[in-house]
C-alpha cells in the first residue's frame, strides 16, 4: 500500500512538473450579456486571436488560458473592433476583470496587469490634455501663441516623463517599465528619446534579464540599447568637432529651384529635418522666425529639408507659415540621400553648424537656447 501512494505521488509529482502553464480569467463585462467577446494575444506587434468566449446572462465568464512559458504574455478582451480590457498573464495568475457600462475597466489578482494600466492610463490621460491644447491653437500661430503652447505641451512632457522614469525605477522588474520605455506621443517623438535614456534601457533591460529572459519585451529592449549605444558611439564621434567635414546636399525647394547648402559657407547654418504634418515643428517654426528676422542679416541661415512624400501638401504649408528661409524636398521621404548622409535616425531633428563647416549643436529645440548657439558663433 506504502509503495502504491508512493508511486502515485511521483506520478502526481511529475504530471504537475510537466503541466502547461496556465492563467484564470474571471470576467464581468456590464454592457455585454449574452455576448461574444474575443480573446486575442499580442505576438510581436501582432494581435493572435486565441478564442471566442460566451458571456452569460450578467455579462460574465470564467476562462482558462493556456500559456506557451513562463514570460509575461499580453492578452486583450474584445467586443467587436473595440479593446474592452487588457491583461499581462503569468503562470498561475488568477485574474478578475470588471468593465463598467462607460467601458472602463478594472483588474485584480495580477500585479502586472495592474502595474501596466497605471502606465497605460497615465500615458492616454496625458496625451489627451497635449491634445486638448494643441487643438485650441490656430492654423496659423503667432510666435508668441506658438512659444505659449510649445511651453503648456512642454510642462506636460516634462512631468509625465518624471513620473514614468520615477515608475521604472520603482518598478524595475515589472514588464511596465519596459512598456514604459517604449511610449510614443507620436510616431517621431517618444517619451524616452533622449540620448541620455540609453541608461534607463539599459538599466531595465539587466533587471528584467533576470526574472523574463525569454519575453519578447526584454528582446525589443537588447536590440534597442544596442541601437542607442551604436547612436551613442556616433554622436561621439559626430561631436568631435576637430575632425568633422560638413557634408553638403543639394535639392529642390518650393518653386523647382535647387538649392545647395555647398553654397551657404561661411554662414551660421541651422540644418532642420521635418514633416509638415508636425505639429509640435510647425510651432517650432512659427517661434524660429522671430529669430530669424533679427538674425539672417548677421549670418544666419536655415536650411529646411523637409521629408514629407506628399510635396503639394508639404509646399503647402511652407507657404501658409510664411517661412522665409531654404526650404527643401525631394519627395523621396524617409528615403532621401539626405537621411542617411547626416545620420538622421529621427525626425525632427536639427543641427548647427558654424562658419568653419563643423557641428557645434544637435536637436536643441527651444528658441532662446538655439538663439544663444547660434550668436556665439556669428
Amino acid at each position: 500500500m506504502k509503495k502504491t501512494l508512493f508511486f502515485a505521488a511521483i506520478a502526481l509529482m511529475l504530471a504537475s512538473c510537466s503541466s502547461t502553464p496556465k492563467a484564470v480569467i474571471n470576467a464581468t463585462i456590464a454592457s455585454a450579456p449574452d455576448s461574444s467577446v474575443v480573446l486575442q494575444k499580442l505576438n510581436f506587434n501582432r494581435l493572435t486571436p486565441v478564442d471566442t468566449i460566451r458571456t452569460d446572462s450578467e455579462g460574465s465568464f470564467t476562462y482558462k488560458v493556456e500559456l506557451t512559458g513562463n514570460a509575461p504574455y499580453f492578452y486583450y478582451l474584445y467586443m467587436g473592433e473595440n479593446p474592452v480590457a487588457s491583461l499581462v498573464l503569468l503562470d498561475g495568475d488568477k485574474v478578475s476583470v470588471k468593465v463598467d457600462s462607460h467601458g472602463l475597466f478594472s483588474v485584480e489578482g495580477s500585479d502586472e496587469s495592474a502595474l501596466v494600466k497605471e502606465v497605460n492610463d497615465k500615458f492616454e490621460t496625458v496625451k489627451s490634455r497635449m491634445n486638448r491644447i494643441l487643438e485650441k491653437m490656430p492654423a496659423n500661430p503667432t510666435a508668441a501663441q506658438a512659444k505659449e503652447v510649445n511651453s503648456q505641451v512642454g510642462r506636460l512632457y516634462v512631468d509625465f516623463k518624471k513620473d514614468m522614469t520615477r515608475h521604472i525605477i520603482v518598478n524595475p522588474y515589472s514588464i511596465s517599465s519596459a512598456v514604459a520605455l517604449f511610449q510614443k506621443l507620436n510616431d517621431n517623438f517618444p517619451v524616452f528619446g533622449d540620448e541620455t535614456d540609453a541608461i534607463l534601457f539599459k538599466r531595465v533591460q539587466d533587471s528584467l534579464e533576470t526574472v523574463y529572459p525569454q519575453s519578447e519585451y526584454v528582446l525589443a529592449l537588447r536590440d534597442e540599447v544596442a541601437a542607442r549605444q551604436k547612436q551613442l558611439d556616433m554622436t561621439a564621434r559626430f561631436g568631435d568637432v576637430e575632425e568633422i567635414s560638413f557634408p553638403s546636399v543639394e535639392m529642390p525647394d518650393v518653386e523647382g529651384n535647387m538649392k545647395s547648402v555647398k553654397a551657404l559657407d561661411g554662414k551660421v547654418i541651422i540644418l532642420s529635418f521635418w514633416a509638415s504634418g508636425q505639429t509640435e515643428h510647425k510651432m517650432f517654426n512659427a517661434e524660429m522666425k522671430d529669430m530669424y528676422g533679427r538674425l539672417h542679416g548677421k549670418g544666419l541661415e536655415i536650411y529646411q529639408i523637409g521629408l514629407d512624400i506628399d510635396k503639394p501638401s508639404w509646399a503647402a504649408t511652407v507657404k501658409s507659415q510664411n517661412l522665409p528661409w531654404i526650404n527643401v524636398n525631394d519627395g523621396k521621404g524617409v528615403d532621401s540621400p539626405s537621411v542617411s548622409l547626416y545620420n538622421i535616425s529621427a525626425i525632427p531633428e536639427m543641427l548647427v553648424v558654424n562658419r568653419q563647416g563643423v557641428v557645434v549643436a544637435r536637436n536643441v529645440f527651444d528658441v532662446e537656447k538655439l538663439e544663444t548657439i547660434v550668436k556665439k558663433y556669428l
